[in-house]
Protein backbone atom coordinates (compact mmCIF):
# COMPACT_ATOMS: atom_id res chain seq x y z
CA UNK A 1 0.00 0.00 0.00
CA UNK A 2 2.95 2.33 0.71
CA UNK A 3 4.67 1.91 -2.43
CA UNK A 4 1.10 2.51 -4.40
CA UNK A 5 0.59 5.91 -2.28
CA UNK A 6 4.25 6.72 -3.53
CA UNK A 7 3.63 6.13 -6.95
CA UNK A 8 0.46 8.10 -6.77
CA UNK A 9 1.62 10.91 -4.98
CA UNK A 10 4.29 11.64 -7.48
CA UNK A 11 2.28 11.10 -10.33
CA UNK A 12 -0.77 13.27 -8.96
CA UNK A 13 1.53 16.24 -8.59
CA UNK A 14 2.64 15.76 -11.90
CA UNK A 15 -0.81 15.69 -13.49
CA UNK A 16 -1.87 18.58 -11.36
CA UNK A 17 0.50 20.72 -11.96
CA UNK A 18 1.19 19.94 -15.35
CA UNK A 19 1.38 23.13 -17.16
CA UNK A 20 -0.29 22.18 -20.18
CA UNK A 21 -3.13 21.24 -18.13
CA UNK A 22 -3.28 24.28 -16.28
CA UNK A 23 -3.40 25.95 -19.09
CA UNK A 24 -6.56 23.71 -20.78
CA UNK A 25 -8.26 24.22 -17.61
CA UNK A 26 -8.11 27.80 -17.23
CA UNK A 27 -9.14 28.55 -20.64
CA UNK A 28 -11.80 25.84 -20.07
CA UNK A 29 -13.53 27.67 -17.46
CA UNK A 30 -12.56 31.09 -19.17
CA UNK A 31 -14.84 29.96 -22.02
CA UNK A 32 -17.68 28.34 -19.93
CA UNK A 33 -17.53 31.87 -17.91
CA UNK A 34 -18.48 33.65 -20.89
CA UNK A 35 -20.93 31.35 -22.42
CA UNK A 36 -22.98 30.65 -19.65
CA UNK A 37 -22.74 35.02 -19.51
CA UNK A 38 -23.82 35.66 -22.89
CA UNK A 39 -26.94 36.53 -22.01
CA UNK A 40 -26.37 39.23 -19.79
CA UNK A 41 -23.54 40.47 -22.25
CA UNK A 42 -26.10 40.85 -25.00
CA UNK A 43 -28.52 42.73 -22.77
CA UNK A 44 -25.67 45.17 -21.71
CA UNK A 45 -25.37 46.02 -25.26
CA UNK A 46 -29.13 46.03 -26.34
CA UNK A 47 -30.24 49.73 -27.48
CA UNK A 48 -34.07 48.60 -26.02
CA UNK A 49 -35.46 50.22 -29.34
CA UNK A 50 -38.59 47.84 -30.63
CA UNK A 51 -38.85 46.91 -34.00
CA UNK A 52 -35.76 48.71 -35.19
CA UNK A 53 -37.70 51.98 -34.93
CA UNK A 54 -35.32 55.04 -34.27
CA UNK A 55 -36.91 58.21 -31.32
CA UNK A 56 -37.75 60.02 -34.01
CA UNK A 57 -39.48 57.88 -35.97
CA UNK A 58 -36.97 56.85 -38.55
CA UNK A 59 -36.01 53.11 -39.40
CA UNK A 60 -32.50 51.98 -37.56
CA UNK A 61 -29.79 51.75 -39.69
CA UNK A 62 -31.08 54.19 -43.02
CA UNK A 63 -29.53 57.60 -41.94
CA UNK A 64 -27.54 57.41 -44.88
CA UNK A 65 -30.57 56.39 -47.24
CA UNK A 66 -32.38 59.59 -49.24
CA UNK A 67 -35.39 59.33 -50.72
CA UNK A 68 -37.49 60.31 -54.23
CA UNK A 69 -40.75 60.66 -52.82
CA UNK A 70 -44.20 60.14 -54.72
CA UNK A 71 -46.12 63.45 -55.58
CA UNK A 72 -49.44 61.93 -54.24
CA UNK A 73 -49.37 63.97 -50.58
CA UNK A 74 -51.38 61.25 -48.58
CA UNK A 75 -48.83 58.80 -49.95
CA UNK A 76 -45.97 60.86 -49.01
CA UNK A 77 -47.17 61.96 -45.47
CA UNK A 78 -47.60 57.94 -44.72
CA UNK A 79 -44.02 57.23 -45.97
CA UNK A 80 -42.78 60.17 -43.75
CA UNK A 81 -44.50 58.77 -40.61
CA UNK A 82 -42.46 55.79 -41.40
CA UNK A 83 -39.26 56.58 -42.85
CA UNK A 84 -39.03 60.11 -40.22
CA UNK A 85 -39.77 63.48 -40.59
CA UNK A 86 -35.61 64.02 -40.92
CA UNK A 87 -35.57 61.59 -44.04
CA UNK A 88 -33.71 63.50 -46.95
CA UNK A 89 -36.20 64.20 -49.89
CA UNK A 90 -34.69 64.88 -53.11
CA UNK A 91 -36.74 66.77 -55.78
CA UNK A 92 -35.51 64.54 -58.96
CA UNK A 93 -33.54 60.98 -59.31
CA UNK A 94 -30.87 63.28 -61.09
CA UNK A 95 -30.35 65.02 -57.23
CA UNK A 96 -30.45 61.85 -55.92
CA UNK A 97 -27.56 60.42 -58.00
CA UNK A 98 -25.76 63.23 -57.49
CA UNK A 99 -25.91 62.61 -52.86
CA UNK A 100 -24.92 59.01 -54.30
CA UNK A 101 -21.96 59.91 -56.48
CA UNK A 102 -20.54 62.42 -53.75
CA UNK A 103 -21.22 60.19 -50.80
CA UNK A 104 -24.02 61.92 -49.10
CA UNK A 105 -26.13 58.42 -49.25
CA UNK A 106 -25.18 55.37 -49.30
CA UNK A 107 -28.33 54.24 -51.05
CA UNK A 108 -31.84 55.80 -52.91
CA UNK A 109 -34.91 55.01 -53.09
CA UNK A 110 -37.43 55.92 -55.81
CA UNK A 111 -41.09 55.41 -54.31
CA UNK A 112 -43.67 55.39 -56.74
CA UNK A 113 -47.69 56.76 -56.21
CA UNK A 114 -48.17 52.88 -56.07
CA UNK A 115 -45.99 52.14 -53.27
CA UNK A 116 -43.23 50.47 -56.15
CA UNK A 117 -39.62 51.49 -55.41
CA UNK A 118 -36.10 51.37 -56.93
CA UNK A 119 -33.46 50.97 -54.91
CA UNK A 120 -30.18 53.33 -56.35
CA UNK A 121 -26.60 51.93 -55.47
CA UNK A 122 -23.31 53.97 -56.28
CA UNK A 123 -21.67 51.09 -55.19
CA UNK A 124 -23.73 47.72 -53.38
CA UNK A 125 -21.39 45.73 -50.99
CA UNK A 126 -22.43 42.08 -50.28
CA UNK A 127 -23.69 42.49 -47.01
CA UNK A 128 -26.31 45.13 -47.95
CA UNK A 129 -30.11 44.35 -47.26
CA UNK A 130 -31.40 47.72 -46.71
CA UNK A 131 -33.74 47.40 -50.79
CA UNK A 132 -35.07 44.18 -48.91
CA UNK A 133 -36.24 46.25 -45.76
CA UNK A 134 -37.56 48.67 -47.53
CA UNK A 135 -39.79 46.60 -49.89
CA UNK A 136 -40.81 44.82 -47.00
CA UNK A 137 -42.29 48.60 -45.11
CA UNK A 138 -43.82 49.24 -48.47
CA UNK A 139 -45.38 45.98 -48.95
CA UNK A 140 -46.92 45.95 -45.54
CA UNK A 141 -48.06 49.56 -46.33
CA UNK A 142 -49.36 48.46 -49.60
CA UNK A 143 -51.38 46.02 -47.83
CA UNK A 144 -53.00 48.40 -45.31
CA UNK A 145 -54.18 50.27 -48.07
CA UNK A 146 -55.96 47.63 -49.92
CA UNK A 147 -56.97 46.51 -46.59
CA UNK A 148 -58.74 49.85 -45.98
CA UNK A 149 -60.15 49.52 -49.97
CA UNK A 150 -62.18 46.57 -48.93
CA UNK A 151 -63.66 48.10 -45.41
CA UNK A 152 -61.21 46.46 -43.37
CA UNK A 153 -58.78 48.11 -40.73
CA UNK A 154 -54.94 46.98 -39.79
CA UNK A 155 -56.21 45.90 -36.53
CA UNK A 156 -58.52 43.39 -38.48
CA UNK A 157 -55.98 42.16 -40.52
CA UNK A 158 -53.65 41.78 -37.81
CA UNK A 159 -56.01 39.97 -36.32
CA UNK A 160 -56.65 37.18 -38.66
CA UNK A 161 -52.82 36.39 -39.12
CA UNK A 162 -52.05 36.16 -35.41
CA UNK A 163 -54.82 33.80 -35.54
CA UNK A 164 -53.48 30.26 -35.07
CA UNK A 165 -55.06 26.79 -33.80
CA UNK A 166 -54.36 26.01 -30.35
CA UNK A 167 -52.18 23.16 -29.44
CA UNK A 168 -50.16 21.72 -26.43
CA UNK A 169 -47.53 18.67 -26.83
CA UNK A 170 -46.21 16.09 -24.16
CA UNK A 171 -43.17 14.72 -24.03
CA UNK A 172 -43.09 11.91 -21.97
CA UNK A 173 -39.17 11.14 -22.79
CA UNK A 174 -36.35 12.68 -24.10
CA UNK A 175 -36.81 16.14 -25.79
CA UNK A 176 -34.08 15.92 -28.92
CA UNK A 177 -34.12 18.99 -29.90
CA UNK A 178 -34.03 21.15 -26.86
CA UNK A 179 -31.15 18.16 -25.06
CA UNK A 180 -28.75 18.16 -27.82
CA UNK A 181 -26.60 21.11 -27.27
CA UNK A 182 -26.01 20.36 -23.28
CA UNK A 183 -25.27 16.54 -24.46
CA UNK A 184 -22.58 17.44 -26.93
CA UNK A 185 -20.77 20.14 -24.95
CA UNK A 186 -20.16 17.66 -22.14
CA UNK A 187 -19.44 15.02 -24.69
CA UNK A 188 -16.97 17.71 -25.96
CA UNK A 189 -15.39 17.92 -22.60
CA UNK A 190 -14.69 14.17 -22.36
CA UNK A 191 -13.23 13.93 -25.49
CA UNK A 192 -10.47 16.29 -24.74
CA UNK A 193 -9.88 15.19 -21.41
CA UNK A 194 -9.46 11.47 -22.37
CA UNK A 195 -6.92 12.87 -25.38
CA UNK A 196 -5.18 14.98 -22.92
CA UNK A 197 -4.24 12.80 -20.47
CA UNK A 198 -4.31 9.39 -22.38
CA UNK A 199 -1.06 10.83 -24.17
CA UNK A 200 -0.27 12.15 -21.40
CA UNK A 201 -0.05 8.49 -19.38
CA UNK A 202 1.18 6.94 -22.33
CA UNK A 203 4.40 9.76 -22.85
CA UNK A 204 4.96 9.04 -19.27
CA UNK A 205 5.70 5.71 -19.11
CA UNK A 206 7.46 5.52 -23.09
CA UNK A 207 10.03 8.21 -21.48
CA UNK A 208 10.72 6.09 -18.45
CA UNK A 209 10.80 3.12 -20.52
CA UNK A 210 13.30 5.17 -23.29
CA UNK A 211 14.95 6.77 -20.22
CA UNK A 212 15.69 2.91 -18.79
CA UNK A 213 13.76 4.49 -15.50
CA UNK A 214 11.67 1.61 -15.99
CA UNK A 215 13.94 -1.01 -14.92
CA UNK A 216 14.89 0.80 -11.50
CA UNK A 217 11.10 1.04 -10.80
CA UNK A 218 10.01 -2.37 -11.60
CA UNK A 219 13.03 -3.62 -9.44
CA UNK A 220 11.34 -1.85 -6.22
CA UNK A 221 7.89 -2.05 -7.23
CA UNK A 222 5.13 -4.35 -8.44
CA UNK A 223 4.36 -3.51 -11.96
CA UNK A 224 0.33 -3.57 -10.23
CA UNK A 225 1.26 -0.82 -8.13
CA UNK A 226 2.94 1.44 -10.69
CA UNK A 227 -0.19 0.76 -13.37
CA UNK A 228 -2.64 1.29 -11.17
CA UNK A 229 -1.14 4.68 -9.22
CA UNK A 230 0.00 6.41 -12.42
CA UNK A 231 -3.97 5.30 -13.69
CA UNK A 232 -5.76 6.74 -10.34
CA UNK A 233 -3.54 9.94 -10.38
CA UNK A 234 -4.17 10.94 -13.64
CA UNK A 235 -7.87 10.37 -13.08
CA UNK A 236 -8.39 12.04 -10.05
CA UNK A 237 -6.45 15.16 -11.98
CA UNK A 238 -8.86 14.82 -13.97
CA UNK A 239 -11.77 14.60 -11.86
CA UNK A 240 -10.64 18.09 -10.15
CA UNK A 241 -9.73 19.89 -13.37
CA UNK A 242 -13.00 18.35 -14.97
CA UNK A 243 -15.24 19.16 -11.57
CA UNK A 244 -14.14 22.85 -11.35
CA UNK A 245 -15.31 23.54 -15.38
CA UNK A 246 -18.62 22.01 -14.16
CA UNK A 247 -18.44 23.98 -10.81
CA UNK A 248 -17.78 27.12 -13.40
CA UNK A 249 -20.07 26.36 -15.81
CA UNK A 250 -22.91 25.86 -12.34
CA UNK A 251 -22.10 28.93 -10.68
CA UNK A 252 -22.40 30.98 -14.19
CA UNK A 253 -25.69 29.58 -15.08
CA UNK A 254 -27.16 30.45 -11.35
CA UNK A 255 -25.52 34.09 -11.79
CA UNK A 256 -26.95 34.79 -14.56
CA UNK A 257 -30.53 32.60 -14.56
CA UNK A 258 -32.52 35.77 -14.53
CA UNK A 259 -31.42 36.74 -17.88
CA UNK A 260 -32.13 33.62 -19.58
CA UNK A 261 -34.90 33.34 -21.99
CA UNK A 262 -37.52 30.58 -20.80
CA UNK A 263 -36.40 28.62 -23.85
CA UNK A 264 -32.99 27.81 -22.62
CA UNK A 265 -34.39 27.25 -19.18
CA UNK A 266 -36.31 24.65 -20.01
CA UNK A 267 -33.59 22.86 -22.24
CA UNK A 268 -30.97 23.35 -18.99
CA UNK A 269 -33.72 21.96 -16.53
CA UNK A 270 -34.93 19.21 -19.30
CA UNK A 271 -31.33 17.99 -20.22
CA UNK A 272 -29.82 18.11 -16.93
CA UNK A 273 -31.81 15.98 -15.12
CA UNK A 274 -31.09 13.08 -12.72
CA UNK A 275 -31.03 10.07 -14.61
CA UNK A 276 -28.89 11.45 -17.73
CA UNK A 277 -26.77 12.80 -14.96
CA UNK A 278 -25.69 9.25 -13.27
CA UNK A 279 -25.42 8.13 -17.03
CA UNK A 280 -22.86 10.27 -18.00
CA UNK A 281 -20.97 10.62 -15.18
CA UNK A 282 -20.78 6.53 -14.91
CA UNK A 283 -19.98 5.79 -18.91
CA UNK A 284 -17.34 9.11 -18.78
CA UNK A 285 -15.38 8.34 -15.93
CA UNK A 286 -15.41 4.75 -16.31
CA UNK A 287 -14.68 4.64 -20.44
CA UNK A 288 -11.97 7.27 -19.18
CA UNK A 289 -10.27 4.83 -16.93
CA UNK A 290 -10.42 2.36 -19.68
CA UNK A 291 -9.07 4.28 -22.00
CA UNK A 292 -5.91 5.27 -19.47
CA UNK A 293 -5.27 1.76 -19.14
CA UNK A 294 -5.10 1.25 -23.04
CA UNK A 295 -2.64 4.26 -23.40
CA UNK A 296 -0.41 2.77 -20.23
CA UNK A 297 -0.05 -0.32 -22.49
CA UNK A 298 0.84 0.68 -25.47
CA UNK A 299 3.53 3.11 -23.95
CA UNK A 300 5.02 0.76 -22.23
CA UNK A 301 5.34 -1.58 -25.89
CA UNK A 302 7.51 1.06 -27.29
CA UNK A 303 11.57 1.80 -26.67
CA UNK A 304 11.82 4.90 -28.20
CA UNK A 305 9.59 7.86 -28.02
CA UNK A 306 9.46 8.99 -31.44
CA UNK A 307 7.58 5.37 -31.86
CA UNK A 308 4.81 6.72 -29.34
CA UNK A 309 2.33 8.12 -31.96
CA UNK A 310 2.48 4.81 -34.09
CA UNK A 311 1.78 2.89 -31.12
CA UNK A 312 -1.20 4.77 -29.70
CA UNK A 313 -2.79 5.20 -32.85
CA UNK A 314 -5.01 2.47 -32.67
CA UNK A 315 -6.58 3.39 -29.13
CA UNK A 316 -6.43 6.86 -30.65
CA UNK A 317 -8.79 5.87 -33.65
CA UNK A 318 -10.93 3.95 -31.09
CA UNK A 319 -11.54 6.80 -29.51
CA UNK A 320 -11.97 9.21 -32.64
CA UNK A 321 -14.23 6.25 -33.95
CA UNK A 322 -16.72 6.54 -31.00
CA UNK A 323 -16.72 10.54 -31.27
CA UNK A 324 -18.12 10.14 -34.91
CA UNK A 325 -20.34 7.45 -33.81
CA UNK A 326 -21.79 9.85 -31.14
CA UNK A 327 -22.24 12.44 -34.03
CA UNK A 328 -24.30 10.18 -35.52
CA UNK A 329 -26.15 8.94 -32.95
CA UNK A 330 -27.50 12.82 -32.81
CA UNK A 331 -29.42 12.61 -35.74
CA UNK A 332 -30.44 8.53 -35.33
CA UNK A 333 -30.17 7.57 -31.59
CA UNK A 334 -32.04 4.16 -32.03
CA UNK A 335 -30.23 3.27 -35.20
CA UNK A 336 -28.94 -0.59 -34.87
CA UNK A 337 -24.93 0.48 -35.20
CA UNK A 338 -26.05 3.60 -32.59
CA UNK A 339 -27.64 0.77 -30.03
CA UNK A 340 -24.58 -1.48 -30.38
CA UNK A 341 -22.20 1.29 -30.19
CA UNK A 342 -23.66 2.40 -27.10
CA UNK A 343 -23.00 -1.12 -25.30
CA UNK A 344 -19.69 -1.49 -26.53
CA UNK A 345 -17.27 0.21 -24.02
CA UNK A 346 -15.21 1.54 -26.35
CA UNK A 347 -17.73 3.62 -27.51
CA UNK A 348 -20.21 3.57 -25.25
CA UNK A 349 -18.34 6.45 -22.92
CA UNK A 350 -19.43 8.94 -26.06
CA UNK A 351 -22.52 7.13 -27.29
CA UNK A 352 -24.79 5.95 -24.38
CA UNK A 353 -24.48 9.56 -22.44
CA UNK A 354 -25.39 11.47 -25.46
CA UNK A 355 -28.03 8.52 -26.82
CA UNK A 356 -29.27 9.12 -23.11
CA UNK A 357 -30.02 12.69 -23.41
CA UNK A 358 -31.70 12.51 -26.30
CA UNK A 359 -34.06 9.35 -26.45
CA UNK A 360 -35.52 6.68 -23.91
CA UNK A 361 -32.65 4.23 -23.46
CA UNK A 362 -34.21 0.82 -22.08
CA UNK A 363 -32.80 -0.11 -19.04
CA UNK A 364 -31.76 -3.46 -20.40
CA UNK A 365 -29.21 -1.88 -22.77
CA UNK A 366 -28.31 0.30 -19.87
CA UNK A 367 -27.54 -2.34 -17.49
CA UNK A 368 -25.81 -4.48 -20.71
CA UNK A 369 -23.46 -1.56 -20.86
CA UNK A 370 -22.90 -0.81 -17.60
CA UNK A 371 -21.62 -4.65 -17.12
CA UNK A 372 -19.61 -4.85 -20.51
CA UNK A 373 -17.55 -1.20 -18.80
CA UNK A 374 -16.89 -2.86 -15.63
CA UNK A 375 -15.64 -5.99 -16.73
CA UNK A 376 -13.67 -4.49 -19.85
CA UNK A 377 -11.99 -1.88 -17.32
CA UNK A 378 -10.92 -5.25 -15.16
CA UNK A 379 -10.09 -7.34 -18.34
CA UNK A 380 -7.84 -4.35 -19.61
CA UNK A 381 -6.53 -2.93 -16.02
CA UNK A 382 -4.97 -6.56 -15.65
CA UNK A 383 -4.06 -6.80 -19.22
CA UNK A 384 -1.75 -3.29 -19.03
CA UNK A 385 -0.27 -4.78 -15.90
CA UNK A 386 0.87 -7.53 -17.87
CA UNK A 387 2.02 -5.96 -20.84
CA UNK A 388 4.29 -3.12 -18.40
CA UNK A 389 5.92 -6.06 -16.97
CA UNK A 390 6.78 -7.36 -20.78
CA UNK A 391 7.45 -4.28 -21.47
CA UNK A 392 10.06 -3.70 -18.52
CA UNK A 393 12.29 -6.89 -19.60
CA UNK A 394 11.95 -6.27 -23.02
CA UNK A 395 13.71 -3.54 -25.43
CA UNK A 396 14.84 -3.44 -29.15
CA UNK A 397 12.61 -3.09 -32.46
CA UNK A 398 9.08 -2.99 -32.26
CA UNK A 399 6.59 -6.20 -32.01
CA UNK A 400 3.06 -6.33 -32.98
CA UNK A 401 0.58 -5.61 -30.62
CA UNK A 402 -1.20 -9.09 -30.96
CA UNK A 403 2.31 -10.33 -30.53
CA UNK A 404 3.16 -8.77 -26.85
CA UNK A 405 -0.28 -9.44 -25.79
CA UNK A 406 0.24 -13.09 -26.44
CA UNK A 407 3.78 -13.25 -25.02
CA UNK A 408 2.41 -11.17 -22.34
CA UNK A 409 -0.18 -13.79 -21.17
CA UNK A 410 1.70 -16.68 -21.50
CA UNK A 411 4.66 -15.26 -19.00
CA UNK A 412 2.03 -15.74 -16.54
CA UNK A 413 1.54 -19.52 -16.91
CA UNK A 414 5.15 -20.03 -16.85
Amino acid sequence: MRDFLTVFQYEFKIQLLKRAAIVTMVVTMLIMAVVTSLPRIISLFDSGEPGGQQADGGISGFEKAGYLLPEDEQTRLALLAVLGSEAPGYADRAALEKALADKDIEVGFVVADDLSYEAVYQDRSMTEQRDQIMGDILTAMKKERMLLEHGLSGEDYAAIEAARAQGTTTILGQDSTSNYAITFLLLLLVYFIVLMYGSSVSSVIAREKDSRTMEILITSTRPTKLIIGKVAASGLAALIQFGLVILVSYLGIQFNKSTYPPEVLMMISGTITPGYMWSYAFFSFFGFILYLFLYAALGSTVSKMEDLASATGLVQFLFIAGYLLATFAAQMPNSAVVVVGSIIPFTSIMVMPIRFGLVTVPWVEVVAAGVLMLAFVAFFAYLSIKIYRWGSLNYGNKTKLTRIVREALRREHR
